[in-house]
């Protein structure tokens, strides 16, 4: 299971601003919380992300699986959208994740209007 990596995506996802919005912290808390399979080792890793980003770099999306690439898609667009505005750098972490996800143009703006957000944003 890639679960520590998904969760470090959505946690650099929060980040992504430079700042982590008391939502944002709160909503990456409870997908630590329920994500049960993590050993302590993990958790205490993941844990660590609400005190400081996680240095990962998007085209490590590309070793997660399909289905997984488009949860972390759909998670980052949430998280992003959390504290009701989405930065220029939380757009430019979206784009540079969308670039290397790996997967095809109409998933990625079907997911996209789940969030309303129009292609030329993300």
């Amino acid at each position: 299971m890639d679960t520590l990596r998904i969760l470090e995506f959505w946690a650099a996802m929060a980040w992504a601003d430079g700042e982590l919005h008391p939502t944002e912290a709160a909503a990456v808390l409870r997908l630590i919380n329920a994500s049960p399979e993590l050993s302590r080792e993990q958790r205490r890793v993941a844990l660590a992300w609400l005190e400081h980003a996680p240095s990962v770099t998007v085209d490590a999306v590309q070793a997660l699986d399909a289905i997984a690439r488009e949860g972390v898609y759909r998670a980052a667009l949430g998280i992003a959208l959390l504290d009701g505005v989405l930065h220029e750098r939380e757009r430019a972490f979206i784009s540079r994740l969308r670039g290397a996800l790996g997967l095809d143009e109409a998933t990625l703006l079907v997911i996209e209007a789940e969030y309303g957000m129009a292609p030329a944003t993300a």
